[in-house]
């Protein structure tokens, strides 16, 4: 039985993304000049909610908003959010193979 057909929701990349990794990609496109009401506009936030992101015990960007700061991240520095997704899939696959793996 696939997810879909169990009745769970499957958001692609962005399951795989962690804590960790959604501040990084904030942090960069802060980085790259962005004020966060302009990150906010384009993900359709407010820019509190932005500014939250950064501190990660207190919220992070789901799944959808997550999509669209990939997507901003993509226009604004390729090459960075590339090895930003790599190093997280990368750990979470290690992860899986560390845990669940026989050896």
């Amino acid at each position: 039985m696939s997810a879909s057909s169990a009745g769970y929701r499957f958001d692609g990349l962005a399951e795989f993304i962690s804590r960790r990794g959604r501040v990084r990609l904030v942090e960069m496109l802060l980085g790259a000049g962005l004020s966060s009401g302009q990150i906010a506009i384009e993900v359709g936030v407010t820019p509190r909610s932005v500014r939250r992101w950064l501190n990660p015990r207190e919220t992070h960007p789901c799944n959808e908003n997550l999509d669209r700061l990939i997507e901003l991240a993509l226009r604004t520095d390729p090459n960075h959010v590339h090895e930003l997704l790599i190093e997280e899939l990368t750990l979470f696959a290690k992860l899986i193979s560390d845990n669940f793996i026989e050896k």
